[in-house]
């Protein structure tokens, strides 16, 4: 490929195409077809929201798990429990 073949390919990359008509309009178009979807957002929530709720109780599930191991599961009192929670000695 010569230097001509090759300063023709950049000119051609460099023009610009002509975006004004696709540009006109925009916001009325993208507005128009907005109001015409057939499901509100808040519907698509309600159909999630069996998701939400496995997503709690999943979350409850590993928290109540997770906390058996904490010296208040036992028979400790309030000095040792703060001790446990601000990493102090036991």
């Amino acid at each position: 490929m010569n230097d001509e073949q090759l300063n023709k390919l950049f000119q051609a990359a460099r023009a610009k195409p002509d975006t004004s008509r696709v540009e006109y309009g925009f916001e009325t178009r993208l507005l128009a077809r907005l109001r015409t979807d057939e499901t509100p957002w808040f519907a698509l929530a309600w159909k999630l929201v069996p998701v939400f709720v496995a997503v709690v109780v999943s979350l409850g599930a590993w928290n109540y798990a997770g906390t058996t191991d904490l010296p208040m599961a036992g028979n400790a009192d309030d000095s040792t429990l703060a001790a446990y929670l601000t990493g102090g000695r036991l």
